[in-house]
């Protein structure tokens, strides 16, 4: 039974589903775009002006409920049992898609997943880093003003580069008053201590990605005591040439230091990956990330109820008594 634990909701687009909602929506993609495999970019930059672009065919509550539906149906024929989605409440609120209503698309389409192929999912509404401090408690004041079981988080997403991590306290402690679990991108792309700091400024209870930590032993005793989760994106990492091959990844190291890792597929859409080729990805860089050591570590460190923990922990245990957890990328 596997569990995704870091992707971006809309980073799931595959090109069907990306022709399908332009017809229906009216919008341009050029060829050239949808013609590469990978949308056209090549470095975090492009990937970024990729990701505007591609995702810009997303318009109704209806097309989320669409494209989380297709995600989950992926899934779940992979193997996958549990999925934490992101999602940043003000970008389809400016559309004109209310969070609430942005929030029932994604109860729809997990309640017809968790029925009918027996995967479950919840949200993590998440600010934009290079959307600046501002925008941010935009993000945590429309999260937390509604209550639903579907939400269960509040993250930072986005370019590590712009604007220092202390800035975005006053959304964190906003969302986490109102109960929210927090999470947030850092040790992508900057160094290690600014995991710490993330940490610490912003409460964190995950550190998205945080694979610079094996740049400072220090810092990977600190993760380690605290036994801080930490969402490893191995297919994100190569895509985006952050290491030249799964030999050269540095999880392994991470493992040796006594770190949590948990697996997530980030932007498969734009990547080319999927849960189970991450799983894959996670036995071949390092044998004692098998699924029962990272879904074990994923269910504990997920931020649904306890209710659901058991019962994902009660799926996980009968898969690898039935031995259905095989892996097919």
């Amino acid at each position: 039974m596997l569990v995704d634990l870091h992707v971006h909701l809309r980073g799931t687009l595959v090109r069907e589903t990306v022709l399908f909602l332009a017809e229906r929506n009216a919008v341009s993609i050029p060829e050239a775009i949808l013609a590469d495999a990978r949308y056209g970019w090549h470095d975090f930059a492009t990937f970024l002006k990729a990701y505007d672009l591609v995702t810009s065919v997303v318009k109704s509550a209806a097309d989320l409920e669409v494209i989380t539906t297709s995600y989950l149906k992926r899934c779940a024929e992979l193997g996958g049992g549990y999925v934490e989605f992101m999602l940043s409440p003000p970008d389809l609120a400016r559309t004109g898609v209310p969070f609430p209503d942005q929030l029932k698309a994604l109860a729809a389409a997990g309640d017809r997943a968790a029925e009918e192929w027996g995967v479950r999912s919840r949200l993590i509404a998440t600010a934009v880093r290079h959307l600046g401090p501002k925008a941010a408690v935009e993000a945590a004041r429309m999260a937390t003003s509604i209550q639903s079981d579907m939400l269960v988080g509040f993250g930072l997403t986005g370019d590590e580069h712009k604007h220092e991590v202390g800035e975005f306290a006053e959304a964190f402690n906003i969302a986490r008053g109102e109960g929210l679990r927090a999470t947030a991108h850092a040790g992508e792309h900057r160094p290690a201590d600014t995991i710490i700091e993330a940490i610490e400024l912003l409460g964190l209870d995950r550190v998205g990605h945080g694979i610079r930590a094996v740049e400072s032993p220090d810092v990977m005793r600190q993760l380690a005591e605290a036994r801080m989760p930490l969402e490893v994106c191995l297919g994100s990492n190569l895509a985006l040439g952050l290491y030249r091959s799964i030999a050269d990844h540095p999880v392994g190291r991470m493992v040796d230091a006594g770190c949590t890792i948990v697996l997530g597929t980030d932007d498969p859409g734009f990547f080319g990956t999927n849960l189970a080729k991450e799983h894959a990805l996670a036995i071949a860089a390092d044998p004692r990330l098998g699924i029962e050591a990272v879904s074990t570590n994923a269910i504990a460190a997920a931020f649904c109820d306890e209710h659901t923990k058991a019962s994902l922990a009660h799926m996980l245990e009968s898969r690898l008594r039935s031995n259905q957890d095989i892996l097919v990328a």
